[in-house]
């Protein structure tokens, strides 16, 4: 395992589905600004190499801002953590060209395994996937809640492992979009 870079961070989230959109409330696009605003003030902090899952919904959106980003900063790096080749596949046609438009716009892809394991265990490949981007990230950017009752998602498995890992996460909330953040030395010595 690689010791993970300060410089960088990662993304955990919901997908789609899991946030309680409306058309007089929240609204993806309003998810995407915040994730945005948080990018931009991570790399003012010094991250420039930001890993994405590519999955639906957070990973495409910061994954977005950070093309978006790299247009006027040319020293952001992303890099694509795709869990198995042909991981969209059976996606609905728009989000998969969504999902080709993301990927050739990093900077690097990282496969980690192969379609006959994903059929094999493909729960087990997103896992894995998860742990190898906090494992190489000093920051995790994740949409949600510390004290959220999920704790069969993915995201809150990714979370837990980047607090036993000891990394800074920065929160935001999924209906409020609030913004809070556990940082290492919290997460050390405990008030």
């Amino acid at each position: 395992m690689e010791q993970f870079d300060s410089g960088t961070c990662c993304f955990t989230g919901y997908r789609p589905h899991r946030f309680a959109f409306t058309p007089d409330g929240l609204r993806p696009e309003q998810v995407q600004c915040v994730l945005g605003r948080q990018i931009r003030r991570l790399y003012d902090g010094g991250c420039r190499t930001f890993i994405t899952g590519m999955c639906a919904g957070v990973d495409l959106w910061a994954a977005d801002e950070v093309l978006t980003l790299s247009r006027s900063r040319g020293d952001v790096r992303l890099i694509a953590a795709i869990p198995f080749e042909g991981q969209a596949a059976r996606w609905p046609l728009p989000l998969q060209r969504e999902y080709r438009r993301i990927l050739n716009g990093c900077a690097q892809r990282v496969v980690l395994f192969s379609p006959e394991q994903a059929e094999q265990d493909a729960a087990a490949c997103y896992r894995q996937r998860n742990r190898w981007m906090v494992d190489r990230s000093s920051t995790v950017l994740a949409v949600y809640t510390p004290d959220a009752t999920d704790i069969r998602s993915g995201t809150a498995a990714t979370v837990r492992y980047a607090r036993r890992q000891q990394r800074h996460i920065v929160y935001i909330h999924p209906a409020t979009l609030a913004v809070s953040e556990e940082s290492v030395h919290q997460l050390r010595f405990p008030l």
